[in-house]
């Protein structure tokens, strides 16, 4: 990394991928690694901070609480080449006909952009409002939206409506995305996100996790399901060495999204 130049937002996608890895992490180690002034390492945090993806702390930064997560919105603005990639591979795994569960979040977001630029003849059910509006128009795309109360943050449907919903269907795959992804399983920040995420899995034949990089031993409140749950892993990197034990098995099946 040191003597790559890198711009302002890959510069704090990077930070925030450094202080996942390891958070305790000080801001004059991150200046030297990126070759900018601590300054300039204080002005990027700063606006991370108001952006809910990390917190101060004295002489550093650490991210965010197991609790909390940004805002859709907010997670958008960040990985987004590593996303699409992750996208991309992805639908290499969908065939005509398909039956897809398909949750809300920025990866998936990605995942269901690549799936309506395409003609496939496949069935989406979701509690993503967001994701039917890019779906729609998509006249080979048949769209089933979940019912429930809708939580402006994360732009779906969620609930009990949701759960019950759901087990009407059966599909061939769920894609789905997670705060972070360990030897336990899959995790997420709230059970409200969770319920929804495992009556997918439990009503697919098949799921395929969405993660960026940052996710792989990332620690969230909630275990979604075990690992043995996930048919496989679609993400944008090699794994660090300390995560690998989690492919150690071979189940789920990693697959790692080519750069371009």
């Amino acid at each position: 990394m040191k003597g790559k130049r890198l711009n302002k937002l890959d510069r704090r996608e990077r930070i925030v991928a450094e202080l996942r890895a390891n958070p305790t992490v000080r801001i004059s180690a991150l200046a030297r690694a990126f070759g900018v002034t601590t300054e300039t390492v204080r002005r990027d945090v700063d606006s991370l901070t108001e952006d809910g993806l990390v917190s101060r702390t004295y002489g550093g930064a650490a991210v965010t609480s197991l609790a909390h997560e940004p805002s859709l919105d907010e997670r958008y603005k960040y990985l987004i080449d590593e996303r699409t990639r992750i996208a991309r591979r992805a639908v290499e795994f969908v065939s005509p006909g398909d039956v897809l569960m398909v949750d809300s979040g920025a990866t998936t977001g990605h995942f269901v952009r690549r799936l309506a630029a395409e003609t496939r003849e496949v069935t989406v059910i979701t509690n993503s409002i967001g994701h039917a509006a890019v779906l729609g128009p998509n006249p080979s795309i048949r769209v089933i939206v979940c019912p429930g109360y809708y939580i402006a943050r994360e732009r779906g449907t969620y609930g009990a409506e949701v759960a019950e919903f759901l087990r009407r269907y059966r599909a061939n795959h769920a894609f789905i995305g997670a705060g972070g992804l360990t030897e336990e399983g899959p995790n997420d920040v709230s059970a409200e996100l969770c319920w929804v995420k495992r009556a997918m899995i439990e009503r697919a034949n098949s799921t395929t996790l969405l993660v960026d990089h940052t996710k792989l031993g990332n620690l969230g409140l909630e275990v979604i399901c075990p690992l043995s749950a996930i048919a496989r892993v679609v993400t944008d990197r090699e794994p660090e060495p300390k995560v690998q034990p989690i492919f150690a098995e071979g189940r789920p099946e990693l697959v790692v999204a080519p750069a371009d």
